[in-house]
């Protein structure tokens, strides 16, 4: 379905215009945290993106600060991790990407995330929850599923405050962002 794979395509613009800042500690006892490792994509997936962010933005960072790009240094300044894990699910098993939404789902209202957005339109579910930790917000999970076509997880950790992440992921240059992605990729060939 094209809306599913159009709101997966934001989801992962989304997180790329969130670039991370990786610091220093175990990022899986951070309280925004969300294991998503678990999720095995599958190898006959149609079409695959599977981001982790952590580290590789570092320097995008330090790119945007010399290059002067605010709106992209503020939404680093937030950003510990970006994680996404999305894929078609077309000729797959349906029971077992359900199970593993479902999954997902328990989780995330077993561990007091607070969901603030629930669409569902037929089979398709996008929901979008956030997690606070002494009064801040320090998560942001987004699920996204449309049976038959794809699957999308983003996990996003930090100290966020969403209306600004917001604000500034409209403000950041994505075509810059994606060159400044291939020269990192570029230097982590070489």
């Amino acid at each position: 379905m094209t809306n599913s794979r159009n709101a997966g395509l934001a989801i992962l613009v989304l997180a790329l215009g969130l670039a991370p800042l990786a610091a220093a500690g175990s990022l899986e006892k951070e309280p925004g945290y969300l294991d998503l490792e678990w999720i095995t994509i599958p190898k006959d997936a149609g079409e695959i993106r599977d981001v982790d962010l952590s580290t590789m933005l570092v320097d995008i960072a330090a790119d945007a600060e010399k290059d002067g790009d605010q709106a992209l240094v503020e939404a680093l300044a937030m950003i510990r991790s970006v994680r996404v894990k999305s894929f078609s699910v077309e000729d797959l098993d349906q029971a077992q990407i359900a199970r593993d939404v479902d999954k997902v789902l328990a989780e995330l209202e077993k561990s007091d995330w607070n969901r603030l957005i629930y669409v569902k339109d037929d089979e398709e579910q996008v929901t979008v929850s956030t997690k606070r930790h002494e009064n801040k917000t320090v998560g942001l999970v987004v699920v996204a599923y449309s049976p038959g076509d794809e699957v999308t997880y983003l996990n996003v950790v930090g100290d966020l405050d969403i209306a600004k992440l917001l604000q500034l992921a409209g403000s950041v240059d994505l075509d810059d962002l994606e060159v400044k992605l291939e020269e990192h990729e570029g230097r982590r060939v070489e």
